[in-house]
């Protein structure tokens, strides 16, 4: 646990120093970049329905496997089998849910589509919201390095090459990872997104998701209001921009002295969120 912490600071340090993209290596000549300029699709949001959203912090596997259809894949995160980590590749927006112990401890949209598994493993060394100077710092100079400025935004494409692997195109915006995908094609989608919509009380089910309303209960697709108004203001909050979108990292302490949740929302919204077990937040910004 004290590791998966320590990742976690590291990452929300990361995403503190933002750093433009710097001149590199650029193989596209100014024809193809006129033309990819004009293909691009304007900025917008998708506000979709997700099944996600009927799940919550500490719900049954029974009750998840009611809420959600079956899994794409089943993976266990630990040797003793107590985590178990469930991927959802059909549903609208890519879902993983983590279940701990026997209770859902951690819901995941992927809005940006980086958890991909056809993705190499070399490619998962960075993650959505890195900075330019730290992608470089794990994956080496990038094959090709093509820039685009559209909509006010710096649009990059680093195109990185592997002995025996497939070609993984990583996507930034101002400096930041948004995207990631196999192959070297440029999506004209890029500055697009979708999130999730709040959920409709007619699709609740079963005892523990009827009963939502009388209960504080965290689900992706809440409102970062309903998040302070359980748990007050944030002990930790990171603040960057998601293709032009505000978001921000939290960790919001769930249970005074005792433990905490780290989230992750944009436009206000909330997409991930995970319990970071019993470890005081006092613990975790000492360090121990």
């Amino acid at each position: 646990m004290k590791g998966a912490i320590v990742t976690l600071l590291a990452a929300a340090a990361g995403i503190a120093i933002a750093q433009l993209p710097a001149t590199a290596q650029n193989r596209m000549s100014s024809e193809d970049e006129t033309s990819q300029r004009q293909q691009l699709l304007a900025s917008h949001v998708a506000h979709v329905r997700v099944r996600a959203t009927l799940l919550h912090w500490g719900m049954s596997p029974a009750d998840v496997a009611r809420a959600m259809a079956a899994p794409s894949q089943v993976d266990a995160a630990d040797d003793e089998g107590t985590v178990r980590v469930l991927r959802y590749s059909a549903e609208p927006i890519a879902t993983t849910v983590t279940i701990t112990d026997g209770k859902l401890s951690g819901v995941a949209l992927d809005v940006a589509g980086v958890d991909d598994p056809a993705l190499p493993n070399f490619a998962r060394a960075a993650w959505l919201g890195m900075n330019r100077t730290t992608v470089l710092r794990r994956l080496g100079m990038p094959a090709e390095n093509h820039l685009r400025d559209f909509d006010g935004m710096n649009v990059e494409q680093m195109i990185f090459e592997r002995p025996r692997e497939p070609h993984v195109s990583i996507f930034l915006i101002d400096g930041r990872v948004v995207g990631k995908k196999v192959g070297r094609s440029f999506p004209a989608d890029i500055l697009g997104f979708a999130l999730p919509l709040a959920p409709d009380p007619a699709d609740d089910e079963g005892d523990e998701i009827a009963d939502r309303s009388q209960k504080q209960l965290v689900a992706v697709g809440m409102k970062e209001s309903e998040l302070r108004a359980q748990f007050g203001a944030p002990k930790l909050q990171v603040h960057y921009t998601f293709k032009g979108h505000a978001a921000e990292h939290a960790i919001y302490e769930t249970s005074p002295g005792k433990s905490f949740g780290r989230f992750t929302l944009i436009d206000g919204v909330l997409i991930d969120f995970a319990d970071g077990g019993n470890t005081s937040l006092n613990q975790i910004l000492d360090g121990r």
